[in-house]
């Protein structure tokens, strides 16, 4: 299976995690009767957009750390509901729920949603690991899973290791004053391709000396740190 219908796994899944009713205290959906309702198990696969084969303009050069697609951070609302407030329709959050949602929740939106969206993003990242760990790193990198950061620094600290390994990756594209080090392209494509301030190549691993000025990559769609 090509690793672009791997990670699809991943962003499908919110799809199918979606439930009926109203959330419960944990930000689970129940029915009419007041069952909780179950989330659906992972779908056995599934397809990705497959990652941009156009450089592009050249980033800042900062590796991606697996927040957002461009490798910021995500911000806090400026019109964040206040902690006190926070509250769902029926139940209450657990003390760990609530310190995810601080300063998250802007005005007007139910926390709740917020909560399941960052559970979402750790089912994804769960799912995909599970078939193939190197296109979960990937698709952090790259910005195709996002908000990865804040979901499992606050709701599943047990994929820790998983995001360690996208610290200091770089997605495809041109990329200026790369980090000096060696990274490995998290794909087996013929169609990856990179240069080094010109210098181009084939291999799937490579290495940054320091001083170089630019690193392009395309078809590889993310490279991580080894």
């Amino acid at each position: 299976m090509k690793r672009s219908a791997l990670v699809a796994l991943a962003l499908l899944a919110p799809l199918l995690l979606a439930g009926c009713g109203s959330p419960d205290e944990g930000g689970r959906h129940t029915g009419a009767d007041g069952s909780a309702t179950p989330r659906p198990a992972a779908p056995a696969g599934a397809a990705a957009p497959a990652p941009s084969k156009d450089g592009g303009a050249p980033s800042s050069g900062a590796p991606s750390s697996g927040r957002t697609a461009g490798g910021g951070t995500a911000q806090s609302p400026q019109n964040a509901v206040p902690d006190a407030e926070l509250t769902p329709a029926t139940g209450s959050f657990t003390k760990k729920e609530k310190k995810y949602l601080s300063g998250r929740v802007p005005k007007g939106i139910d926390p709740a949603a917020i909560l399941q969206a960052g559970q979402d993003v750790c089912d994804r990242l769960a799912y995909t690991a599970k078939i193939d760990r190197n296109a979960a790193v990937g698709a952090v990198i790259a910005g195709d899973i996002k908000g990865a950061d804040a979901a499992v620094n606050g709701l599943c600290p047990d994929l820790g290791p998983l995001l360690a390994a996208t610290r200091g990756g770089y997605p495809d594209g041109t990329h200026a004053a790369p980090a000096p080090g060696t990274y490995r392209a998290l794909t087996s494509s013929k169609d990856c391709t990179w240069s080094l301030d010109g210098a181009s190549g084939r291999q799937h691993t490579i290495t940054v000396r320091k001083g170089t000025k630019t690193f392009t990559s395309t078809g590889c769609y993310a490279w991580a740190r080894t």
